[in-house]
C-alpha cells in the first residue's frame, strides 16, 4: 500500500478507537501513522499535522498533557510554515491547545487559545458546523472555570439549540454541551438545574458512547456532586462508584480524572459516616 493511504488508513482507524474509548488499540495506531508521516512524507505538512494531530487528542485522553501539547505545538509550526494553511485545521489546534490547559485547569491561559480558535472558525463555518459548535462549547467551559459564569452559559445555550437540529446525529456533542451547563449551574449553586441537565447528559451520552465510556464516568462525577450539593450522600456515593469504577476499567488508575474521583468519593464515604 502507497505510504500517503496506509497513513491515513491508520489515521482514522485509530480515531475511530479512540472515539469509541478503546484507547489501548488506537495507541499503536496513531504511533505508527505520525511514523510513516515522519519517514514518507515529511514535506506533506497537512498530512503530517493531522497525524500529529490525531495522536496528541489520544494523548490528552489519556492523560498525558505534556505529550499532547508538545504535538499539537509541533502541527500548529507545520501548518503556519505554508502558504495557505486550511484554516479549519489551524482553528481545530487552537482549540486543542486550549483544551490542554482547560484539562490542567490552567484557564487563564487557556482562554486566548479557545478564543483564537473559535475566531478563526467563525470566519469559514455555517452556523451548523460541529466544529463551531464544540469551540463554543469549550470557551464556555474555559470561562466557566475562570467564574464567568454569564457568558459561559451564553455560549452553551447558543450551542444547544444547533446541535439539537440534529439531536440523534450530534447526541453525543450534545451530551458534552449539557455536561458543562450543568457542571457550570452546580458551581453556581443552581442545584435543581444542575440536576436536571446533567441527568440529561448522562443519558445521551449512555446511548451514544455506551455505559462503559469515559464519558460518561465523567457527567457521572458531575451528577454525584450534586447529589451531594442536595443532601443526599448514599446517592452520590453511589453515583461516584459507578464512575470511578468506569474510570479505573477504562484509562487506569493513575489517570487524572481517576485520581480526582476517587478523591470525591473517598471524601463524599468520609462525610458519609459521620452523619
Amino acid at each position: 500500500m502507497d505510504p500517503s493511504a496506509r497513513l491515513d488508513q491508520l489515521v482514522a482507524t485509530g480515531t475511530r478507537s479512540r472515539l469509541k474509548g478503546d484507547w489501548t488499540a488506537a495507541e499503536p495506531l496513531l504511533r505508527e501513522a505520525l511514523s510513516i508521516a515522519e519517514v514518507d512524507c515529511p514535506h506533506d505538512a497537512p498530512r503530517m499535522a493531522a497525524a500529529l494531530n490525531a495522536l496528541g487528542l489520544l494523548c490528552k485522553d489519556l492523560g498525558k498533557y505534556d505529550e499532547a501539547r508538545a504535538l499539537y505545538e509541533r502541527a500548529l509550526r507545520l501548518l503556519q510554515s505554508i502558504a495557505a494553511p486550511n484554516p479549519a485545521d489551524v482553528a481545530t489546534l487552537y482549540h486543542n491547545l486550549g483544551g490542554i490547559e482547560h484539562a490542567r485547569r490552567n484557564y487563564g491561559a487557556g482562554e486566548p487559545l479557545a478564543r483564537k480558535g473559535l475566531e478563526l472558525r467563525r470566519r469559514i463555518a455555517r452556523d451548523d458546523d460541529r466544529d463551531l459548535v464544540a469551540d463554543m462549547v469549550a470557551l464556555g467551559a474555559i470561562l466557566d472555570g475562570q467564574d464567568k459564569f454569564e457568558e459561559a452559559e451564553s455560549l452553551y445555550l447558543a450551542a444547544l439549540p444547533m446541535l439539537e437540529r440534529l439531536p440523534e446525529e450530534n447526541a453525543r456533542e450534545i451530551g458534552v454541551a449539557l455536561n458543562d451547563l450543568g457542571a457550570s449551574y452546580a458551581r453556581r449553586g443552581l442545584i435543581d438545574r444542575a440536576e436536571e441537565t446533567l441527568t440529561r447528559a448522562v443519558e445521551l451520552k449512555t446511548r451514544s458512547l455506551g455505559a462503559s465510556h469515559p464519558d460518561v464516568a465523567l457527567s457521572l462525577n458531575n451528577l454525584a456532586y450534586v447529589q451531594e450539593r442536595k443532601g443526599s450522600g448514599d446517592r452520590a456515593a453511589e453515583l461516584y462508584s459507578q464512575a470511578l469504577k468506569i474510570f479505573e476499567d477504562s484509562v487506569g488508575a493513575s489517570h487524572p480524572k481517576t485520581l480526582d474521583c476517587r478523591r470525591n468519593y473517598d471524601r463524599c464515604r468520609a462525610v458519609n459516616s459521620r452523619m
